[in-house]
Formats: C-alpha cells, structure tokens, sequence
C-alpha cells in the first residue's frame, strides 16, 4: 500500500515538473517578436481525480449549433468551464492514469472529448486573439493526458487506433472547429454508446456540405484528410465482405450510412474522389444582422 502511495505520488511529482516546464515553453516569442499567451495555465496541485465531464457538457450546449458549427459569440460565456475541463484532462488520461479509462471504449470518448474540447479553446484563442494562422493551430502544443500534445499527435493517436482496430470511423470522425473534420457534437462524447456515436458522426460529416464538399461544376468529390487516410480500409473492407470487385470509396461507404447520406453519396458517383486542401477553415455560425425598421428580416 505503501508503495503504491509512494509511486503516485512520483508520477504526480513528475507531471508538475512536466506542466511546469511546458508552462515556459507556451511563452516562446512568436512572429514579429511578440510572446503568446499560455494556451492553459496549470495548476496540478488544484486538480481533483476525476472523470467528470458535466462542466463540458454545459460548455458544448452552449457554444456548439445544431449543425456542429461552433458559436463564437457564446465561448466567453462558458470560457471558466471550458479550461476547467482543460486542466482536468491535462492531468488525467489513458497514459497518465489508465485505471481511470480501463476499456477502448472509455479511451475513445477521452481523446473524441479532449480534441473536441481543444479544437474549441484553439479556435477561441485564433477568433479573439488573432492567433494560431494557418497550420499552426494543428501543431501547438498543450498538456493533455500528463504529456505534452498537439491536433496532430491526437490524430496520429486516432489513425493509429482506427487501423488497428479496423474501424475507419474511429480517424474520420474525429470533431474539430474545420472544416477538415466531422461535426462538432452538442453533448460530450461518454464510454456507453459510443460506437452508436460513430454511426451518427459518419452521417452528419457526409450530409454536412462544409466539410463533405461535392463540387458539382467540377464533378468532383473533396474528401476530409482523415477520411481520405482511411480510403483503403474502408475499401478492402467492402471487399472482404462483398468479395474481390473494383469499388471506390463512396460505394464502399454507403453501407455504413443511413439513407439520407447514401442518397447524397449516389449522386456523386463517377465524380473525381480527390483529398482535400485547406481544410483549415474554422466553421462558424454565421452572425445575424437585423435591419432597422424592417421587422423580421435577418440576414444569414
């Protein structure tokens, strides 16, 4: 028992010294000298054990439209709980405390939950602050799961998993702010039915026009990066359970979709299937504009 005690208490140490350190390495000078905000200040000693994601539930009714398009006017409202969520899974995760998550399915909902919710506190740093242009958003680090993290290593993370498992649905449902990703969900994502989760994800990035992109003018079909990473499992699937046919890969989705989605896919076959660029485009609701004097008409 003692020992046990002894070896939390070194790994608690060690994180302190991990986040400390990270906490200088946040304050480096940027572009034309000027030095960047911590991403998330952290403060182990003030963070309990806990898988409780009620905070962040509250921050994902509140800033995340029926679309999955974040809204931006709302994030200083729930910003306290948004980092509190942030702190907590920066001391807590897979690796740092794997008694915590003991089953694949607890583990998915961990990193689903914690890219969703640092997709979210980038893109509130990048709205307000005029920060993270361009790629720099998929790379800047933060803590997260006592270790230092970035969108990118959790997607490596994801792709890792998704073929691992033979679950393409696992990297291409990944939520984000961009457009390169599926939805953002209006609920935290939890260890029961989270497989169902994936299902409802895959339909909304198909029927979602800004992220699943059919260029009609250039019959082309733009595919999201980490679906477009997947493009040969989720074939070979089709043909392990169809048999050995020349499929590609819009075909090979539909027998995952509901037939809303299917649908939209069938209209796009004999388009190009390329990936796609420049997915980096945050999608936002957009703000309403109310004209004086003309009562009920908004612009959208």
């Amino acid at each position: 028992m003692v020992r046990g005690n002894t070896i939390c208490c070194v790994k608690r140490l060690l994180l302190i010294v991990l986040f400390s350190l990270s906490g200088v390495l946040y304050q480096v000078v940027g572009c034309g000298g000027q030095t960047r905000p911590d991403a998330l200040p952290v403060d182990l000693e003030a963070i309990e054990a806990s898988t409780d994601i009620s905070g962040f539930s509250v921050v994902l009714s509140q800033v995340v439209d029926n679309r999955g398009r974040l809204i931006p006017a709302r994030l200083a409202g729930v910003h306290d709980r948004l980092v509190a969520q942030l702190k907590r899974m920066a001391a807590y995760g897979p690796t740092a405390t794997p008694e915590m998550y003991p089953d694949e399915n607890s583990r998915l909902a961990y990193w689903y939950n914690a890219r969703t919710a640092w997709s979210i506190r980038l893109a509130e740093m990048s709205l307000h602050g005029n920060e993270l242009l361009g790629r720099e958003q998929f790379t800047r680090s933060f803590p997260l799961d006592g270790r230092i993290m970035s969108l990118n290593k959790i997607d490596s993370i994801l792709l890792s998993l998704a073929r691992g498992s033979g679950d393409f649905r696992i990297a291409a449902c990944v939520p984000g702010v961009r457009a390169g990703y599926a939805p953002l969900p209006q609920k935290p994502f939890s260890r029961d039915g989270f497989q169902e989760r994936l299902c409802e994800q895959l339909n909304r990035l198909v029927l979602d026009e800004n992220r699943f992109v059919i260029d009609v003018e250039h019959k082309r079909v733009l595919v999201p990066p980490m679906l477009w990473a997947c493009r040969d499992m989720v074939i070979s699937k089709y043909q392990q359970r169809f048999g050995r046919c020349r499929v590609n890969l819009l075909t090979a989705m539909g027998v995952y979709l509901n037939p809303r989605a299917r649908f939209r896919l069938r209209n796009a076959l004999g388009y190009r299937i390329v990936p796609r660029q420049g997915a980096g485009r945050a999608v936002i609701q957009p703000r309403k504009v109310y004209y004086p004097g003309k009562v009920g008409k908004i612009e959208l």
